[in-house]
């Protein structure tokens, strides 16, 4: 009898889609307990800037493939919703006993939207902040030297981006970047 198998399933899904996914994800869990030697389904769920990161971890009695659930057709319908909500395949890893926690290759991370969106929204976070403490920080610093003021408006603003402004921004403007286009 061989050891029972383990197939931790990566998904990277867009916050605005969380919902949707995840009532898929619980009908194909539903689907794998009619499947014979299925033992469980554990999901981990971990929140990025603009996705939610989803582990699903699938354990069966004996070694079975993700092709093989292809052949069950209420299962291959459910995964094709599932892959056109994330954009395609999850990312598998396949192991017995504790090899799971060892043996595996991150998944990678999530694509990052274009680079003009990202650029286009560091300036919407910059150039409003950076107006204002000019405005507001100039009869205090004004006098000193033009490096050292750029240096405590540099430092001022680094702090502020950091938080609150670009995790603000981020999820304001969250499910406009998690977009293709």
């Amino acid at each position: 009898m061989s050891a029972p198998v383990t197939f931790a399933i990566t998904d990277h899904v867009p916050l605005a889609k969380r919902q949707h996914y995840e009532r898929l994800v619980a009908d194909l869990h539903d689907l794998f307990e009619q499947q014979p030697g299925f033992l469980s389904a554990d999901t981990v769920r971990h929140q990025r800037n603009h996705v939610m990161e989803y582990t699903v971890l699938v354990r069966w009695e004996h070694e079975i493939t993700p092709q093989d659930w292809r052949k069950v057709p209420a299962i291959a319908e459910k995964l094709t919703s599932i892959e056109k909500i994330t954009g395609g395949a999850a990312s598998f890893a396949e192991a017995t006993g504790s090899g799971l926690w060892f043996d595996h290759q991150q998944s990678a991370a999530p694509a990052l939207p274009p680079f003009w969106k990202r650029v286009l929204v560091s300036v919407i976070a910059v150039y409003p902040m950076l107006m204002v403490l000019i405005l507001s920080t100039t009869p205090l610093i004004g006098a000193l030297p033009q490096p050292l003021q750029v240096f405590i408006l540099v430092v001022i603003l680094s702090a502020l981006l950091t938080w609150p402004i670009m995790p603000l921004v981020n999820r304001a403007l969250g499910p406009w970047l998690s977009k293709s286009s």
